[in-house]
């Protein structure tokens, strides 16, 4: 161990000493000011109720992590308010944007539960939007895995290449519904010939449309939600899952090609890039920027509290979903990142889409 040096400049010492403790000193007063006002914050959820608007209706992925969270977030939350679910499905997610982010109350009882598309629909310019994704205060996720491309066993198509032979159709609920945004960039990239067949009120709908024949493929925001609505699909082989949509492969599909690493050249890989994001932003919560910054702070601690409850793991396992959270500040990260992607690949992209 080094010697310390024991002669040193009295007043410099003093100077150094008294700014020491003035900054502990406000830092103390500013840490006992926040808590004053947690605390005065904390009382506005008695006897309240709060809203988790989910953009698709019952039966999908989005519910029922919805539903889970539901089921547990209030006993983190300061007085202990009932918490519900509203389904409010329509454009994949935008109507219900739209409704947490101009039209409900901001006072942090109304809590949005979207499409993990929506940022990127925004920023690519998607017609109807009347929000802005960098403004949105995120709590986080409960869980992300990658999206799926896949047909059912009775359509003949087994891989993207029988997509490229023949014209398949694919159920969607509309222009931002995950269905719809593979098979416009596969047809685009890879020369598949996915037909698309819109207006179905959600995943639900879809499962039973291709279950009687109507469509032959569908694609699947995550995995995790694909196996818990539908995990016999996959038991069974009543499905070929023909490409997955992540940064890497989900473990439990080592055979299952990744779009990024179909793309001819480097332009389409910034475009599978880019529509890639949304599955990291996952099943996520947001609120209104309006919703004071208390309110925000108490909601997010909650969340977190609510991710490491024993009683919230243990519905999550009875009920086959997994549960891989991300921060706040992960999902923020996220968005800026999809905000960076240059203007020409943005573009090209929207015009694949045809959302402008």
């Amino acid at each position: 161990m080094r010697p310390q040096k024991v002669f040193y400049d009295v007043a410099s010492h003093t100077r150094r000493a008294i700014a020491k403790m003035l900054r502990v000193g406000c830092a103390a007063f500013a840490f006992v000011g926040a808590g004053r006002a947690a605390v005065a914050q904390s009382g506005f959820y008695d006897g309240k109720t709060v809203n988790i608007v989910v953009s698709y209706a019952p039966g999908g992925g989005y519910d029922f992590y919805s539903r889970l969270l539901a089921r547990h977030i209030g006993d983190h939350i300061p007085g202990k308010p009932t918490i519900i679910v509203q389904n409010m499905p329509g454009a994949a997610g935008v109507v219900a944007s739209n409704y947490v982010y101009v039209a409900a109350t901001k006072d942090g009882t109304v809590i949005a539960a979207v499409d993990q598309n929506i940022p990127m629909f925004q920023l690519l310019g998607g017609e109807g939007v009347r929000f802005d994704v960098a403004k949105f205060q995120w709590l986080g996720n409960i869980a992300s895995a990658n999206g799926l491309v896949m047909a059912w066993h009775e359509s003949g198509v087994k891989t993207l290449e029988d997509a490229k032979a023949r014209s398949v159709s694919i159920g969607t609920t509309g222009a931002n519904d995950d269905a719809y945004i593979y098979a416009k960039v596969l047809n685009a990239t890879l020369g598949t010939k996915f037909s698309i067949v819109s207006g179905y009120n959600g995943t639900s709908a879809v499962n039973m449309a291709i279950e009687r024949g109507e469509v032959s493929a569908m694609g699947r925001a995550t995995y995790f939600g694909f196996l818990a609505q539908k995990r016999d699909w996959l038991r069974d082989k009543k499905v070929s899952l023909l490409a997955q949509l992540g940064f890497a492969k989900q473990p439990e599909l080592p055979e299952v090609p990744l779009l990024i690493d179909l793309m001819p050249d480097d332009d389409t890989r910034q475009i599978a890039g880019l529509v890639t994001l949304p599955t990291a932003i996952g099943y996520s919560h947001w609120l209104a920027p309006e919703v004071p910054a208390e309110r925000v702070a108490v909601l997010r601690n909650a969340y977190e509290a609510t991710m490491k409850d024993p009683e919230f793991l243990a519905d999550a396992e009875k009920q086959g979903l997994q549960i891989r959270p991300r921060s706040a500040a992960e999902i923020s990260s996220l968005i800026a990142r999809a905000t960076a992607t240059p203007d020409g690949i943005r573009k090209r992209t929207s015009t694949i889409l045809e959302w402008k």
